[in-house]
């Protein structure tokens, strides 16, 4: 595992949601501190408040685009970048798990569903879910494209 999709597998091992287990790998990178980046990340968990939509694992990665891009002078070239960008880390994921929404990568789990309180975090919970190695195969693959984007240094 790489370190940051290690950071973000301990934080939903933890019981952060999937994007705030990815947001907050991120953090130092951005100009939030770690809590205001858990906070942001919050509502994106359970595929956008557990509607099930796009997986927040995903939508943190968009987040994190977002907020270490540097301002330009031109809003229109900045907003064209950053979609750009988010565009490519979609397709990514899309390519490699087949899907970016929520319910689909959780189809094959007994009684997911949308809306309501979240499932209470326990051994059965991540034993019986794929989330955790979604969350750090995000999160390797946002670090691996900040690494492409020099936002990141090879190490």
């Amino acid at each position: 595992m790489t370190g940051r999709g290690e950071r973000a597998y301990r934080n939903f091992l933890r019981g952060y949601n999937c994007a705030q287990s990815v947001a907050m790998a991120f953090a130092d990178l951005t100009p939030l501190d770690r809590e205001a980046v858990r906070k942001a990340a919050h509502a994106f968990g359970g595929g956008f408040g557990r509607t099930r939509n796009m997986c927040g694992a995903l939508a943190a990665c968009g987040m994190i685009l977002g907020l270490v891009q540097p301002d330009g002078k031109d809003i229109q070239k900045d907003k064209t970048l950053l979609y750009e960008r988010v565009q490519e880390i979609y397709a990514r994921f899309l390519q490699k798990f087949g899907t970016t929404n929520c319910a689909e990568l959780l189809k094959e789990v007994e009684g997911v569903s949308a809306g309501g309180a979240p499932a209470e975090r326990t051994a059965e919970y991540y034993a019986s879910r794929p989330c955790a190695q979604y969350v750090r195969q995000a999160a390797e693959m946002l670090e691996g494209y900040l690494t492409e984007l020099g936002v990141i240094r090879a190490e």
